[in-house]
């Protein structure tokens, strides 16, 4: 909505007091949903609403609207209320499936139409229609209400022609205000159309309705309802068989393609025809992508001819193959996760079958030097120390191989052979290194210069001197 629209000055008339219409034998008034206290009590003629309602179901396909006329009052008890006694369609707005905006154009035509009322009637508030989104006041709906219908009484009124549902909205006395539904509203009207306005309030209460749709009836009369046996609306009815057959055709198809699944899927399991399924899973890939395109296009064209927006289906389309995309990626990821699991299974239970080997093999080690420790301490308790270690050198020596025992001892006696042999040629060179380094000399031999056995045996013959023996050497 543009900031520059503007309404011009309205004169700000303060609610006069008068008697409410429910209490005036003129009028026959029917409640609309539930009344409560604290609501605004809104009086809407009924011809008034019948034409709102037949302006919302002439087009469903943009959002439509238009301003409410009417009176605005405080009964003797000094309760507000408002009466609504016209409607004025708005024309050249800017609409879509989802917005309405009043235009300059809207506001002067609106303007040129008042002209035509009696002076006190004046606007009270404004309603628009809202094409399968339901009930409530959006954004702009809000902006409207605060810029150009913002006095304590003004109403709004929200249809939804495809649910068949509305409801109305006036300011609360809150601070801040705001907007807020009624629980219910009330039908008025000649109290000579009181039979008529019983057959709308049950259509609008959601209740059955013995008659004929009163909407489509262009009799106003009195008379007690009757109810109609013959077949009214036979274009509707047909159309409404085609409807059944077509979904009954359709169960039919999905029910098929679901058994020729079936069908292929018990196929492709034998091994014999797995060439064939694979070949038969991308001719239906193929038959699907074609049926999906087919489908597309067809509901490109359904949304395109409903909402203005043919984009939407680009949008959802490429939502979709995103979704796919993740799901896949997803599942992927999922059988990556149990192939790592089932492998770290697999190392965690042969990790644990070598533990459990190699604690059996120590196991048995252990076993195995207690048994030994016991059988040497048993054989150390029964023999003697002296005893044992005889018995000990034997059984180490018996644990040498024969082999490595002839080889230590032949070793040994060859170290012990070159030994003496070398130190034998050591003396012998000494001898002749002595002997021609000095010329013999005639010294006392052994012979002469031993004691004879006289000397030895003889204690009483004196011994010889050094200078007797030289004596006898020099005679000699």
């Amino acid at each position: 909505m543009d900031d520059e629209i503007q309404l011009g000055e309205l004169a700000q008339a303060e609610p006069q007091i008068s008697i409410r219409p429910d209490q005036d034998a003129h009028f026959s008034t029917k409640v609309v949903g539930q009344t409560n206290s604290d609501d605004l009590a809104i009086f809407v003629d009924l011809d008034v609403q019948r034409d709102m309602e037949a302006h919302a179901l002439s087009n469903t396909n943009v959002e439509l609207g238009g301003v409410l006329m009417g009176r605005q009052f405080i009964d003797h008890a000094g309760k507000p209320f408002v009466v609504i006694s016209d409607c004025l369609r708005a024309t050249h707005f800017e609409a879509t499936k989802g917005s309405f905006k009043f235009t300059h154009e809207t506001w002067r035509e609106i303007t040129r139409q008042r002209e035509g009322f009696r002076p006190d009637l004046e606007m009270v508030g404004w309603y628009h229609t809202h094409p399968d989104w339901g009930v409530f006041l959006s954004g702009m709906d809000l902006f409207i209400c605060n810029n150009f219908f913002n006095r304590a009484l003004d109403v709004a009124l929200v249809i939804d022609p495809c649910k068949q549902d509305r409801g109305w909205f006036h300011w609360t006395n809150s601070s801040p205000r705001k907007k807020r539904q009624t629980q219910g509203f009330i039908l008025t009207t000649n109290r000579l159309r009181h039979a008529e306005l019983e057959q709308y309030a049950n259509l609008y209460n959601k209740e059955p309705v013995l008659n004929q749709d009163p909407r489509y009836s262009l009799q106003n009369t009195n008379s007690s309802p009757v109810v109609m046996m013959e077949n009214r609306r036979t274009i509707s009815e047909i159309s409404i068989a085609g409807m059944l057959v077509m979904q009954f055709i359709f169960l039919c198809f999905l029910s098929y393609n679901q058994w020729s699944d079936r069908k292929s899927i018990s196929v492709a399991s034998s091994p014999t025809t797995q060439s064939v399924a694979a070949q038969s899973q991308l001719d239906a890939n193929a038959d699907l992508s074609g049926k999906e395109n087919a489908y597309r296009e067809i509901l490109s064209t359904i949304v395109a001819h409903e909402t203005g927006y043919p984009q939407l289906v680009d949008q959802y389309t490429k939502l979709r193959v995103s979704q796919n995309q993740l799901q896949s990626s997803y599942q992927n990821q999922q059988l990556l996760i149990d192939n790592l699991t089932s492998e770290n299974s697999a190392y965690q239970a042969a990790l644990d079958q070598q533990q459990q080997a190699h604690a059996q093999k120590l196991s048995e080690l252990l076993k195995t030097h207690e048994k030994t420790k016991e059988a040497l301490e048993k054989r150390i308790q029964q023999s003697p120390n002296q005893d044992m270690e005889p018995e000990l050198l034997s059984s180490s020596l018996n644990q040498i191989p024969s082999a490595w025992y002839w080889a230590i001892f032949g070793g040994v006696g060859v170290v012990i052979l070159a030994t003496g042999f070398a130190i034998n040629q050591s003396g012998r060179k000494k001898d002749f290194n002595a002997h021609v380094a000095s010329p013999p000399t005639h010294e006392p031999t052994e012979e002469n210069s031993s004691p004879n056995a006289n000397q030895m045996f003889f204690v009483d013959q004196p011994p010889t001197t050094m200078s007797e023996q030289t004596a006898r050497k020099l005679q000699s």
